[in-house]
């Protein structure tokens, strides 16, 4: 896999990382992490890059993670275990094995493909408002809390650190809200819009350069997408990512890695901070009635 750094033609990557420690915390603790976990390797295996000099952690719901498919690999470490519990333990892991998170992925979600969704918000079970809050908020409340006390540890300790970052994952969901799933976009919408800009005020009052960014991705191409066009077919696909997208495509699952990639580097986005980054293909809104729910509407 080429390495995004090469490709925007910037100093050799090793100035870059130079043995940088990051961290990736994986899919959700509920089994629901197809779109996650593509994303999560892609990251993942560029980050690790030998030219790119990374030791990675990678937290899910699994230690049988497919970055481990080729063998044991010394920069990397997979632990198993959930963002809505306690995370102090595996940071704590995390910690003792390549030293202090510099920088963090907080990408673990429960995607909205695999949420039972509901013709309007009145047939919606509290249980499941209550079950997506618990993981897309709280949970990324919980990542993002370890890692800024891991950076405060540090400071109090004199330690010298560099890419001090934190990366969080939104979505345009956030944006343009679900009519059939409230629950996802309103979760997103609550850390890319209410804990984004809270942890921008407040990590560099414990780090001076720390950053604090987000990506919120479109449709992105994954095995995932594919299944669910050939089940819902090509009016749906035209839909999600054709008919307000200008580029008229799902986003590749290597472009939201790259975007995130760049966003842990302090060498090329030293200056991005508190902001909301989207990767959509360029998506200008959300389709609200197609031809034939008008035609009943009339």
């Amino acid at each position: 896999m080429k390495c995004s750094c090469r490709e925007l033609r910037c100093k050799p990557v090793e100035q870059c990382w130079n043995g940088q420690y990051l961290k990736s915390i994986g899919a959700s603790g509920d089994g629901c992490k197809r779109h996650g976990e593509s994303i999560e390797a892609s990251s993942s295996k560029q980050l690790e890059a030998k030219q790119q000099g990374c030791y990675v952690t990678v937290i899910d719901v699994t230690t049988a993670s497919p970055l481990l498919k080729s063998g044991p690999r010394p920069r990397l470490q997979v632990l198993e275990g959930s963002i809505t519990a306690d995370l102090s333990q595996l940071f704590s892991q995390a910690i003792d094995q390549f030293g202090v998170i510099q920088c963090c992925i907080a990408l673990a979600s429960l995607d909205l493909s695999v949420l039972e969704q509901s013709e309007s918000i009145c047939d919606m079970q509290p249980s499941t408002w209550q079950k997506v809050f618990d993981v897309n908020i709280h949970g990324t409340f919980n990542t993002c809390q370890q890692w800024l006390r891991g950076i405060r540890d540090a400071a109090v300790a004199g330690k010298e650190l560099h890419n001090v970052s934190l990366i969080i994952m939104g979505s345009e969901a956030g944006r343009y809200g679900v009519r059939t799933m409230a629950a996802y976009a309103a979760g997103k919408a609550a850390v890319q819009y209410g804990l984004l800009p809270s942890l921008a005020k407040d990590a560099p009052r414990i780090w001076p350069s720390a950053r604090v960014n987000a990506v919120a991705p479109g449709a992105v191409d994954t095995d995932r997408f594919k299944e669910e066009v050939k089940q819902f077919g090509n009016d749906w696909k035209y839909m999600e990512c054709e008919a307000t997208v200008p580029l008229a495509k799902p986003v590749p699952v290597e472009d939201v890695a790259r975007t995130i990639l760049f966003l842990a580097s302090e060498r090329y986005s030293g200056s991005i901070h508190g902001q909301l980054i989207p990767i959509d293909a360029g998506k200008m809104g959300s389709l609200v009635w197609t031809q034939s729910e008008l035609a009943q509407r009339r």
